[in-house]
């Protein structure tokens, strides 16, 4: 009697895979984790210097209960930065409200997504900067909530309301949020002179350690030849460690006539590669950089008028 043949069949595959010519299950390598020599896979790329630049694989920040975008500044949802700037600022925000639960964060501009430039602004274009609102409080001590920006004299008043004041507590807390922070170092925070200096009286007397109230006389600095940021903190980062391509201090303005120079791929309308931050952000924080060499400061945010040759020098942040 002839087998049949789907006997005959089975007897053959066996007789396959005894002799090894089945090649058995696909084997998969294992995925390669991501390495932390590789910062721009993790948290996007800054290109460039923040008034040359672009952002690569930007972030978004988000609106919370304890953070606002201030809203004069909600047009073209200039919300986007590096995610070691992004998550900074959310994580300071959160701690000025731990201690004081009434206090919201009022934030401006950082950066387009995808970096670039920006109307008013000569700096924000490579997703390291940020304009923080300073927190202010009335005269019975409740949170002011204004739809832009307020202007505050040397005594600590606004200059255009009378019953809004400097709030140097939770403003301090803000500086010591952003200066003791572990994913971000931060390489300026400009803010007008007699504010800085209402500051670190504050923080003098609350008996700050020396070391801190230091660090941040030396972050916290008036930028020449432009606005005095009497109604907003200026925050930039440094270039995380072993980033590629982002230069540290700002490109100098050129000259009358001159061509800016060119940053490739960068562009002014980036709406792709992007991907947003949302509340508790579980990204991985970045490696804080080493201290860098620190230039004049001169922020080129918001000219005031055409720099002298003096203010044209190199090395501006």
């Amino acid at each position: 009697m002839r087998p049949a043949p789907l006997a005959t069949a089975f007897v053959f595959s066996l007789l396959t895979v005894s002799l090894g010519a089945w090649p058995g299950p696909r084997h998969h390598p294992p995925a390669v984790p991501l390495s932390a020599t590789t910062p721009a896979l993790r948290f996007g790329r800054s290109i460039g210097s923040p008034t040359e630049g672009r952002l690569l694989g930007g972030l978004h920040l988000e609106e919370t209960p304890y953070l606002r975008i201030v809203p004069t500044c909600t047009a073209g949802d200039v919300r986007w930065g590096l995610e070691p700037l992004v998550s900074l600022i959310d994580r300071a925000a959160r701690m000025v409200h731990k201690q004081f639960p009434d206090a919201v964060m009022s934030v401006g501009h950082l950066s387009r997504p995808g970096g670039g430039e920006i109307d008013r602004h000569h700096s924000h274009e490579s997703g390291r900067d940020a304009d923080i609102g300073f927190f202010v409080r009335s005269q019975t001590g409740k949170p002011v909530l204004a739809p832009s920006f307020l202007t505050f004299k040397p005594d600590g008043t606004a200059t255009h309301n009378s019953g809004a004041h400097f709030d140097e507590a939770q403003n301090w807390a803000f500086v010591q949020a952003v200066l003791t922070d572990p994913g971000a170092h931060v390489s300026y925070l400009f803010v007008a002179s007699p504010l800085r200096a209402r500051l670190l009286a504050h923080a003098e007397r609350i008996g700050a350690p020396s070391a801190l109230r230091v660090r941040a006389a030396e972050v916290m600095v008036q930028p020449r030849g432009v606005l005095p940021h009497d109604d907003h903190f200026h925050v930039r980062i440094a270039c995380p460690s072993r980033m590629a391509g982002c230069i540290e201090n700002p490109t100098p303005l050129t000259k009358p006539g001159q061509a800016k120079a060119k940053v490739p791929g960068r562009h002014r309308d980036h709406s792709k590669g992007t991907k947003r931050l949302q509340h508790h952000s579980r990204f991985r924080p970045a490696e804080p950089a080493k201290p860098v060499p620190r230039p004049e400061p001169e922020d080129r945010d918001l000219i005031l008028s055409t720099p002298s040759s003096d203010d044209d020098a190199d090395g501006s942040p």
